[in-house]
């Protein structure tokens, strides 16, 4: 499979339904689908952002016959709710379902989960699903290893009375999520995107998730892949490798990416990573 084929090399049929929850998923279909792969965003972004950012990884994925499937989390893209606002625990019931669609179908399935869809896919992973999973790629991982535990309780706490209330952390910048001034600059001007900091709720449901994750990390035995650019300050790249490391399955890479930021798809030169995540999918085929 070439990376670097034009949509033109695919037809396209793309179209919407509702989740149990109430959140919207895409299908993005291709003629002759050889797999499909479930595609997991981040936080304050949205689906649809893979088809002009992150290396219109929708779009290559299409033409090499992949068929991708993505949930739009909870207050995000076009998903109901107040934007931002998702119960991370809600979002990996939701991944399930989402896997639970897919293995009927009887095509391979694969995972790609980026930042917080990272985690969410690595919790939907660790859950032992009945769901067949031919392979799992993380991108830059939100991971964490919890707060002490009276600071996790006063998150839970004001989680349960002010929900939606940002935490009052400073802001984190966006110059150095990506290295490519055009990918920065269409950010910048996408209204779409959430730019304002988590809530309560996002962190209370996170810490939850997470916790479970690393107690169940024994259980997960898909191959994976593993990527996380050296330079990304907005997640831990030592907690990726701690995963790697943890988990049971036998057919594990991590992959460093020297002096990458945290969309690594929307970095200047991104081929190298394109061409690890397609011949990676191949490989496992």
């Amino acid at each position: 499979m070439d990376p670097e084929a034009s949509e033109s090399s695919s037809t396209q049929h793309h179209h919407q339904f509702v989740l149990a929850s109430g959140a919207s998923a895409h299908i993005w279909q291709c003629d002759s689908s050889r797999a499909i792969l479930i595609l997991q965003h981040g936080f304050g972004e949205y689906a649809e952002r893979y088809i002009v950012s992150h290396s219109q990884l929708i779009l290559k994925l299409n033409a090499g016959r992949f068929e991708v499937w993505a949930l739009d989390l909870w207050g995000h893209g076009t998903s109901p709710g107040d934007r931002s606002i998702v119960d991370v625990e809600m979002a990996v019931k939701d991944h399930l379902e989402m896997r639970s669609r897919a293995d009927s179908r009887g095509l391979p399935v694969f995972l790609f989960g980026h930042s917080l869809g990272g985690l969410i896919t690595a919790a939907s992973v660790a859950e032992n699903s009945p769901y067949h999973t031919n392979g799992v790629i993380l991108s830059s991982p939100a991971l964490t290893e919890g707060l002490p535990l009276p600071v996790e309780y006063l998150v839970h706490l004001l989680a349960y009375f002010i929900p939606t209330t940002q935490i009052p952390t400073p802001k984190a910048s966006a110059d150095d999520l990506r290295s490519d001034p055009e990918q920065a600059r269409l950010a910048a001007e996408d209204e779409s995107k959430y730019k304002g900091q988590i809530s309560f709720l996002v962190a209370s449901s996170a810490l939850r998730v997470v916790r479970r994750l690393w107690a169940r990390c024994g259980e997960w035995t898909e191959p994976t892949l593993v990527i996380h650019g050296t330079s990304d300050s907005h997640a831990q790249f030592r907690l990726s490798e701690r995963l790697v490391r943890d988990i049971a399955s036998t057919d594990k890479t991590f992959h460093p990416v020297e002096g990458g930021y945290h969309e690594l798809l929307n970095e200047e030169r991104p081929e190298e990573t394109i061409k690890l995540l397609f011949d990676w999918l191949e490989s496992h085929m």
